[in-house]
């Protein structure tokens, strides 16, 4: 468990990181989608680890934690597609 949650505390860095330094050299917004999401990952994670019972017998601290997946999964995609745009519009990937 210590080498998971070291494995995604390190993701975590590399991917704000990234999204600091995108952000600080395009001016873009959505270049600090990265960084965001993480923070709201950290957060949904939160309903992982300090779990609770279920309300009324229905909802619990997992299922919770599965739903508030679902918009950085869409988000993520979002910047991958804006990312990959701006990779192709500029003089990164030309020849």
């Amino acid at each position: 468990m210590a080498a998971n949650v070291t494995a995604g505390v390190v993701q975590n860095i590399l991917w704000s990181w990234f999204s600091v330094s995108r952000y600080q050299k395009l001016k873009k917004s959505w270049a600090a989608w990265p960084g965001l999401i993480v923070a709201w990952i950290i957060l949904a994670m939160s309903l992982e680890l300090l779990d609770f019972p279920p309300l009324g017998g229905l909802v619990d601290a997992h299922s919770l934690w599965h739903l508030g997946t679902v918009g950085p999964t869409i988000w993520w995609y979002n910047f991958l597609v804006k990312d990959a745009l701006q990779d192709m519009a500029g003089e990164r990937l030309k020849a």
